[in-house]
């Protein structure tokens, strides 16, 4: 019995690895994510430390396998975020949209590695007492990360993703520039489709 139980595992574990990325498969992903990052303004050469932030996202991604193991496609990402101002008592918000391409690479044993760059815009809302005040942003982001597919069968998998990220604001009004950067982690559920 142990021995049939080893076989069939055995076949799990090599079909969920080889459940290949090949040459002219598509890959639908849709991943929701969390990073804590620090918030920086420039202005004038100096740059300010504003306050701790913690982001949460959704981003879907479509890709074509180029190559065999090579992705490329567009991700659209969706985040919302929570900031605690240094040294105020203040709250604040902010709705940020990015699209950009995205380029991923599969090692046979399912390790990936992932880039991305996204533009878009951010939408900022701050209260201090009774008072809220909506600021405007263009964006842009990029992140780089390292994952792991883990196939429930040929075709789907659960991908854990680690990344690094970098996000750069520009106030519409007041050309004022603000930098976000940290580690986030995400979970995501991608569907191989065709390619075999």
């Amino acid at each position: 019995m142990k021995k049939i139980v080893t076989v069939i595992a055995l076949a799990l574990i090599s079909s969920g690895a080889f459940a290949q990325y090949n040459q002219g498969g598509i890959l639908l992903n849709g991943g929701l994510g969390f990073r804590s990052t620090t918030q920086k303004s420039e202005s004038g050469g100096t740059t300010t430390t504003l306050g701790k932030q913690t982001d949460f996202t959704f981003n879907p991604r479509v890709g074509y396998f180029f190559i065999n193991n090579l992705a490329a496609g567009l991700t659209f990402d969706v985040t919302s975020s929570m900031r605690k101002p240094e040294g105020s008592s203040g709250k604040s918000g902010s709705s940020l949209t990015t699209i950009g391409p995205f380029v991923r690479y599969y090692l046979d044993q399912g390790l990936f590695f992932q880039g991305e760059i996204g533009f878009g815009g951010n939408v900022d809302k701050s209260v201090t007492g009774n008072t809220t005040t909506t600021t405007k942003y263009s964006a842009t982001k990029w992140d780089v990360g390292v994952g792991y597919a883990y196939f429930l069968g040929d075709n789907i998998a659960i991908e854990p993703l680690v990344y690094y990220g970098m996000l750069n604001l520009k106030n519409k009004d007041t050309n004022g520039k603000y930098k976000e950067n940290g580690l986030g982690i995400q979970l995501g559920l991608t569907a191989f489709i065709g390619g075999r």
